[in-house]
């Protein structure tokens, strides 16, 4: 069993860290908020009041945050987990959706402390986490990624090596442009049958059963059509914008085009404008509703 330091307690690294101490893992944890990890201490973790102490004797360093800034400050910050003792040769791996830009340079820093390092973005909502069945793209050396299957096994259905360091991330950010455009869609679609006086459950249910029933436009159709708010919140709309501002950075410097994924991202900027971005993404058809109806004003 690995002795694991878990950076962020949110709701994925909560469900994940769960799964950790159900294995048999020893899962110290640190959070920006301690009280909210609270709850993992009864299940038999170990909280820490700083990265750096978190990392203590760990054998793998794992973190799952909001975006850059809070990695940065997690890894890197003046208490940040690359300043602790570690196990010599201890793995860090990065779970969160962050920038490719800053995967490489977290790489290079944690590779100076003498870790292995893997970026491993998860794909998934807080219940498929609790259930152990997220779908991890690795990006690293077979070697490692392979030394590293077991303890990502442990919160997983499946572990994909996507290629070498960052492949893991550049995957993860094309993936979440192309389901923030699909959930966009359903949100505009199932506006516009609205506003044409087509009933939603009989247009969610179209969408669902035609040639367009992805996953994605199965479940948002559904909660829009149903008004469904999810509770707790499982992907905000403020973490589409982010996401998908990553993953255009990243497929332009591919050199690769992203004409849709700049028309996604205004989509979702009016909910966030609108004060709903932390609000569920399915809630997105509400904010489109409000724009609709300022149009018309």
């Amino acid at each position: 069993m690995a002795k694991i330091a878990f950076l962020g307690a949110g709701s994925m690294g909560s469900a994940m860290i769960s799964n950790y101490l159900k294995g048999g893992h020893q899962v110290t944890v640190y959070n920006r908020t301690l009280e909210k990890a609270r709850p993992l201490e009864a299940l038999g973790a170990v909280l820490a009041t700083t990265p750096k102490d978190a990392v203590a004797g760990a054998d793998v360093v794992i973190s799952s945050l909001t975006n850059d800034t809070a990695s940065r400050q997690c890894w890197n910050g003046e208490d940040g987990a690359l300043k602790g003792e570690f196990t010599p040769g201890a793995f860090a791996i990065e779970a969160s959706t962050a920038s490719v830009d800053w995967i490489h340079e977290l790489c290079g820093l944690a590779r100076e402390r003498g870790m292995r390092f893997l970026d491993c973005p998860v794909a998934g909502r807080p219940d498929l986490a609790a259930a152990g069945k997220l779908k991890i793209f690795a990006g690293g050396s077979v070697d490692d990624v392979d030394a590293m299957r077991p303890v990502l096994e442990a919160i997983s259905a499946a572990v994909v090596r996507m290629g070498p360091v960052g492949s893991g991330i550049t995957f993860k950010l094309i993936y979440n442009v192309m389901g923030a455009l699909q959930v966009a869609a359903t949100a505009e679609g199932m506006l516009a049958c609205e506003i044409a006086g087509i009933d939603l459950k009989t247009a969610a249910e179209g969408f669902s059963n035609g040639a367009t029933g992805s996953p994605h436009v199965k479940l948002h159709s559904k909660n829009m059509a149903e008004s469904i708010k999810e509770d707790p919140v499982m992907f905000t709309g403020r973490n589409r914008v982010k996401d998908t501002t990553y993953g255009i950075q990243v497929i332009e410097q591919l050199g690769a085009q992203s004409i849709l994924g700049y028309a996604t991202k205004l989509v979702w900027q009016q909910m966030v404008e609108q004060g709903m971005g932390y609000r569920n993404d399915s809630e997105l058809i509400d904010a489109l509703r409000s724009a609709a109806k300022h149009r018309a004003s």
